[in-house]
């Protein structure tokens, strides 16, 4: 699951997406799809069977995926994370992470090897790093994966809103689009704007499938746009297994989930930062 921020001394990368929150080396053409208007037949067959597209607004929408899964959602969720960043040299590099998520607002993220001891604890949108099993630092980020992925469903529709609202997404700017011929809400840019901070959330399930972040960099632009594919239902919960992240429209990272499981238990001391070092974690699954 991507975070904002680069673990000390490691070649372990965690990218903003998004990744919480990225597919195989694609050409960019090909990785963004553009939209194109439903015909009017299908536009009437749509909005017979899916009801959410009544929504009309940023807010409707933040609160309709709230009480859509609202007690239904996930309480835990474990998995293994196959990552691959992509260098400017064209090079490939990978990782691997073993990650556990207590909903809303925990996630344990270790590195491999587990003996590193080395990875990133998540509590509430603060951010630790540990190195060796040494905490390195702590610092406030906002994680917008980890919030549209899992905890917009678990904390008040006013909390993800003010949430959004502090990563510059324009939460008065809203329309519905396409994305892979999927009909999709979009909060924060106007149609065509690919730029702007925004949200693509799928109009039918009302889970997060696009999220495009920009930042100043001196007198430069970076844009980093983050497709999240391949829901898969894992004991009735949708849950993303692939993120993949273009930056500057060229592809960046890469994350794969694999052996996921849902709502088993977590022991507290897994989030713990004074036990950082002492957590059984689990090992890598054959």
């Amino acid at each position: 699951m991507k975070i904002a921020i680069r673990a000390a001394n490691s070649r372990k990368l965690a990218v903003l997406p998004a990744a919480l929150f990225a597919v195989s080396a694609m050409a960019c053409s090909s990785a963004i799809i553009p939209s194109s208007s439903p015909s009017e037949p299908e536009r009437e067959r749509e909005e017979t069977r899916s009801p959410a597209l009544s929504i009309t607004s940023s807010r409707e929408l933040v609160r309709e995926m709230h009480d859509r899964y609202a007690g239904k959602w996930y309480r835990t969720l474990k998995f293994e994370q196959s990552n691959t960043f992509y260098t400017s040299a064209g090079r490939e590099e990978k990782s691997r992470w073993v990650e556990h998520l207590s909903v809303p607002g925990r996630l344990r993220i270790d590195f491999e090897p587990l003996e590193s001891k080395s990875g990133l604890l998540i509590l509430n949108n603060r951010v630790t790093t540990f190195d060796n099993g040494r905490r390195v630092d702590t610092r406030r980020a906002i994680q917008p994966i980890l919030t549209l992925t899992a905890d917009v469903y678990a904390i008040p529709a006013e909390v993800t809103l003010r949430r959004l609202d502090s990563l510059r997404i324009d939460l008065d700017k809203f329309r519905t689009d396409r994305l892979d011929r999927e009909r999709v809400y979009v909060i924060g840019a106007d149609e065509g704007d690919l730029q702007s901070n925004q949200v693509w959330i799928d109009a039918d399930k009302l889970v997060l499938v696009r999220l495009i972040q920009s930042e100043k960099r001196g007198e430069r632009t970076v844009v980093t746009d983050t497709r999240v594919r391949d829901y898969k239902e894992i004991e009735g919960f949708p849950v993303a297994h692939e993120f993949m992240s273009l930056r500057d429209g060229k592809p960046y990272f890469k994350e794969e989930y694999e052996n996921v499981k849902v709502n088993e238990p977590i022991p507290p001391g897994i989030f713990d930062p004074t036990r950082w070092g002492r957590a059984q974690v689990g090992s890598r699954s054959p």
